[in-house]
């Protein structure tokens, strides 16, 4: 795609967004709106959170057996 291309569709995406977000912030149902992102914004930092806590437990686990591989070869080795 070309960067001009590129520019556009950017340009559209906001403009698109911004006319969104300015429709929801002039109607009488703000607060519900609002309330209803936040939410929102509270569920994908919770599943963020787990992603990443569960990621440095896969990794925490997969050192721990690099370890007792090496060891396991170190061990093999001496006996050569």
């Amino acid at each position: 795609m070309k960067s001009e291309a590129k520019l556009l569709l950017g340009l559209g995406i906001g403009i698109a967004l911004g006319a969104a977000v300015g429709y929801i912030m002039g109607t009488d149902k703000r607060e519900e709106w609002l309330e209803q992102a936040n939410e929102f914004a509270d569920k994908i930092r919770a599943n963020v959170k787990s992603a990443v806590y569960k990621g440095k437990s896969e990794v925490q686990d997969l050192k721990e057996d690099i370890d007792d591989i090496a060891d396991i070869a170190k061990k093999e080795l001496a006996k050569q």
